[in-house]
């Protein structure tokens, strides 16, 4: 496909309900939800996507009920423990978010998938977790001024974020809303933004391939004609 976006970011909206629709728990609609981004995960890797962001857990999901963000942890461990798969496809992984707060062995599996993955190359998967947009940019600017920067302009900060990777090309959210809920807010300035009603459990990987069509048909002139 031509004009192939470099940065994928998806905002998994919806798990919830789709458990709730079904008179099932919410931790079992969380538990389809990871099914979901095994799944495009893959066919991103397949099609030539090189990074993948996905928004796991927020700096505002803290409100949750502590059964429910214990459950999204002890999945997210059982998600990092997958070192051999990482390793098989290539995929090297990374982690924005503040570490500070989160379980002490999510943070050693978080370090270790990230140790053990460094030098893959196939792509990149970034996963937000106690991930906020402002919370970044305000520690990215605490952080510039800490080492002293003697200006902090576009390029600066953006050494300073969690991770210096290209901005998403294209965000998805699914789950009916529309708004970005304190994602990547710094670098999706010119990203194009995707919603749809479909829950995430529900997202297919024929739903990623309508979205690189509509996608591969644009023109970004980031403010140029």
């Amino acid at each position: 496909m031509n004009n192939l976006p470099n940065h994928i970011a998806f905002i998994m909206d919806g798990n919830g309900r789709w458990a709730n629709m079904r008179g099932m728990p919410r931790a079992y609609g969380h538990k389809k939800g990871v099914e979901t981004v095994e799944r495009v995960i893959n066919h991103c890797l397949q099609t030539g996507i090189k990074f993948v962001s996905l928004y796991v857990f927020s700096t505002e999901n803290w409100k949750r009920p502590n059964e429910e963000v214990n459950g999204l942890f002890e999945l997210a461990k059982k998600y990092f423990a997958k070192l051999t798969d990482f390793r098989k496809k290539n995929i090297k992984i990374v982690v924005s978010g503040e570490r500070n707060g989160l379980p002490a062995e999510l943070v050693k599996e978080i370090a270790q998938a990230e140790k053990e993955t460094l030098i893959n190359t196939a792509m990149t998967v970034n996963l937000c977790i106690n991930y906020g947009g402002r919370t970044e940019i305000v520690s990215a600017v605490n952080n510039a001024i800490a080492n002293k920067e003697k200006k902090i302009d576009e390029e600066t900060l953006s050494k300073y974020m969690y991770h210096n990777m290209p901005d998403p090309d294209i965000i998805i959210r699914t789950g009916g809303h529309m708004r970005l809920s304190n994602f990547l807010l710094y670098q999706s300035a010119y990203s194009e933004l995707f919603f749809t009603d479909t829950l995430w459990p529900d997202y297919s990987t024929k739903d990623i391939d309508d979205v690189l069509e509509i996608y591969s048909k644009r023109q970004r002139n980031y403010g140029g004609i």
